[in-house]
């Protein structure tokens, strides 16, 4: 199976031939069908139309039947005596009570009413106005004598129509009633039409006209041609019915589907629904329609015929049309399969050159002299066969020159698709891959062992280089761009990699030269500032006035600097990543008092009020202590230094899920362009008012070290400020507690360094 199905996709003419054939077959088959379906169709609606014009002729007869008894009621009604047997007239005789006189004169009646053929009397009733029956008279079984018998008497008082017929009212359709009567004596269903009997102006009694329902419907088949006729009450099921008689078997009841859609319908012939039935093994078609008697629904009128009228014509029909088809596909085959061998010829003597070509052999040539479009695509398949092989050695020798110029450039260049499978690394890649030229490159982008460059970043907090990986002995700079080809369309990525390893050991000398500087710098000016306040104190004797301000001077231009510098250690370290952010839980006063302490003098010293407010029930933080500490000095020194009258407020407030805590004064303020810019490095106020030269200014490190040491610790830090009214300063440390948060990972501190 395989060999044939590897045969059938290595062969053109199979693959036109094939589907062809197949596209014949769907088509015959579909035609067929189509077929099929317009005869069935029209049997089908032609079958319809008989039923129903079966139904209307059924629905006319019993109209007749109705109209039959209401003539026959009206010649009883109004008879005159009889002469020949000295009978009285009805309606006397029914006044009087004459039952004797009554039975002589309806005898003839009912005799001459059960010959008449469009009558089908079956019995004959009079009740006086008490609803009695006087005279009952109904046909026996022997049809052909026409003898009767005759009931005994029957309370009619109860009936439906008793009391309309003896009152003498009359509706729409007028005095006489018609319908479905059921007698107790016989328990028999018949269909009956009631006429009241006047004595001049009065009614004195009344007369009924009865035919047997099985009788009815065995005459309404007659008369309509319907193979059977049944009749449903409004449940659906069957009251009577012809089949019950024969021994085709019994009528099945309504469907409940039918019955659903049969609600409400008043409409005889025109609303008829359908439905195929199977009675004693042979299937019939029904149509239903209401049975309307007087303006009333009284039940459900089921003419059928049998469906094998239906299926001896489609016998019939089926042959010729299937032969027909056979006939027209195969001719439509063999026409098929010539013209498709026809085309593939050439093709295939044009597939056999493009092999040879593709496996090497570029002198082949496709010789085909038909002058069709299949002889110009050979003339054009032979012309671009000798332009490629001329393209194909130019091309060879391009990628050659480029593959050199790849080579040859001193950065790593790493060629990937869009899924990140390596496609292509130079010679410089290699080398700081450790890879030699025989080794197996790597399979995918991911499989390079890059790894972001975290500690000893060049640059400055923010605004250091985030592109800068280690790669073995390597710091590189990687810089990924999209392919994109002459079209607009994207092929792949190329990643460049920059050996940067030399700059960023330059960089780290500088951080760590400026590191070194500092510190050496800071003993000489712990003697400074120790002796000067020495010598204030007096401990050196006493000084004049003037020696006093010279002392005092010395002393604070000391602590600027001590402060200078401290703040440069600190921003070496973070640059270099040797500060550590140890977390732990703490009382948040203590180290906010230790911040506090050292300034209170300089603070009381420029005449400003210093007031602390931190909640007495607040929860412990997560925080480095020292780092904390460090942040409330930097803001609370800042604070000092550009607030000239009026106070600091150092509050601490819980915020729900965090604490913030403020430094407020009632400094100059900020403007509101400077506020995004003052947590970077060496952004410093205006110097309006202070002084450029002031010894109050930093060189605007402490607010830039207090953002890097608040965002270390999982928290932000931020500012607002009105121009003219002061400041507030203020940064969160999360709870003690806080156990969700992304930046409790070391990972998180490492990105934060």
């Amino acid at each position: 199976m395989n060999r044939l199905w590897k045969e059938f996709n290595s062969q053109l003419r199979y693959q036109i031939i094939f589907p062809f054939l197949l596209l014949t077959l769907i088509v015959a088959m579909a035609g067929g069908m189509v077929v099929f379906y317009l005869v069935g169709q029209s049997l089908q609606e032609r079958f319809d139309n008989h039923l129903a014009a079966v139904t209307r002729a059924a629905n006319d007869a019993l109209v007749s039947q109705e109209q039959a008894n209401l003539q026959f009621l009206r010649e009883v009604a109004f008879s005159l005596p009889n002469e020949t047997n000295g009978a009285p007239a009805v309606a006397d005789a029914l006044a009087d009570g004459d039952v004797a006189g009554l039975s002589l004169a309806l005898d003839p009646f009912f005799r001459v009413g059960a010959r008449r053929n469009e009558m089908h009397l079956d019995r004959l009733i009079v009740f006086d106005r008490a609803g009695k029956t006087l005279v009952d008279y109904e046909r026996s079984d022997d049809v052909v004598s026409y003898d009767y018998i005759t009931h005994t008497s029957l309370d009619l008082s109860g009936a439906w129509f008793a009391e309309r017929v003896l009152s003498g009212e009359s509706d729409e359709y007028g005095d006489k009633y018609a319908g479905l009567i059921r007698f107790s004596d016989t328990n028999q269903l018949y269909f009956a039409t009631i006429a009241p009997v006047r004595a001049g102006d009065d009614v004195v009694g009344g007369l009924i006209a009865a035919t047997r329902v099985d009788n009815l419907l065995a005459a309404l088949a007659v008369r309509s041609q319907a193979a059977g006729i049944t009749l449903y009450d409004d449940a659906g099921r069957v009251v009577s019915s012809t089949f019950d008689a024969t021994a085709s078997g019994n009528a099945p009841p309504m469907r409940l589907e039918l019955l659903s859609k049969f609600a409400g319908r008043e409409t005889p012939v025109a609303g008829a629904l359908f439905s195929r039935e199977t009675v004693g093994g042979r299937e019939y078609q029904f149509a239903y329609v209401p049975l309307i008697v007087r303006g009333s629904k009284v039940g459900i009128l089921a003419p059928a015929l049998s469906r094998d009228y239906v299926m001896d014509t489609w016998n019939s029909t089926l042959g010729p049309i299937v032969t027909l088809i056979v006939v027209l596909s195969l001719v439509i085959i063999v026409a098929g399969v010539s013209i498709a061998r026809l085309i593939t010829r050439p093709l295939e003597e044009l597939a056999a050159t493009a092999r040879a070509i593709s496996h090497g052999d570029t002198s082949r040539r496709a010789y085909i002299v038909s002058e069709n479009e299949i002889g110009q695509l050979a003339n054009s398949f032979n012309q671009m066969t000798e332009y490629l092989v001329r393209l194909y050695g130019q091309v060879q020798a391009e990628a050659s020159q480029r593959a050199a110029i790849v080579e040859s450039i001193s950065d790593g260049i790493i060629v990937v698709d869009d899924v990140g499978n390596i496609k292509l690394i130079n010679r410089a890649t290699r080398r700081l891959m450790n890879l030699a030229d025989d080794e197996p490159l790597p399979a995918r982008l991911s499989d390079i062992p890059l790894n972001r460059l975290i500690e000893g970043v060049p640059g400055f907090g923010s605004q250091r280089a985030s592109d800068l990986y280690t790669l073995g002995d390597y710091i590189v700079r990687a810089s990924v761009a999209p392919v994109i080809a002459s079209d607009g369309m994207r092929s792949g990525y190329v990643c460049l990699l920059q050996d940067m390893t030399a700059e960023v050991t330059v960089d780290r000398a500088k951080t760590n030269f400026i590191g070194t500087i500092s510190h050496e710098l800071r003993t000489p000016l712990t003697v400074i500032r120790g002796n000067s306040d020495l010598l204030l104190r007096g401990l050196a004797g006493p000084m004049e006035e003037e020696q006093r301000v010279f002392v005092e001077s010395i002393r604070q231009h000391a602590n600027n600097m001590t402060t200078l510098v401290n703040n440069v250690i600190v921003i070496a370290n973070l640059d270099a990543g040797t500060l550590n952010t140890d977390l732990e839980p703490m009382d948040l006063a203590r180290p906010i008092g230790e911040a506090i302490f050292p300034l209170q003098s300089q603070i009381k010293a420029k005449g400003l009020t210093l007031t602390l407010d931190i909640a007495a029930d607040l929860r412990p933080v997560l925080g480095d202590y020292d780092q904390v500490r460090q942040i409330v000095y930097q803001l609370l020194d800042n604070a000092r230094r550009y607030t000239f009258e009026g106070g600091i407020t150092v509050r601490a407030r819980d915020n729900g899920d965090h604490v913030r805590v403020e430094v407020e004064d009632t400094g100059r303020g900020i403007p509101p362009d400077m506020q995004d810019q003052i947590f970077e490095r060496f952004i410093r106020g205006d110097g309006t008012s202070e002084g450029i030269n002031s010894s109050e200014r930093g060189i605007g490190l402490g607010l830039a070290i207090c953002k890097q040491l608040v965002e270390r610790q999982g928290g932000i830090i931020g500012v607002t400020s009105v121009p003219g009214q002061g400041s507030t300063f203020y940064f969160t440390l999360r709870y003690a507690n806080d156990t969700t948060s992304p930046e409790n990972s070391s990972r998180s501190m490492a990105e934060a360094a």
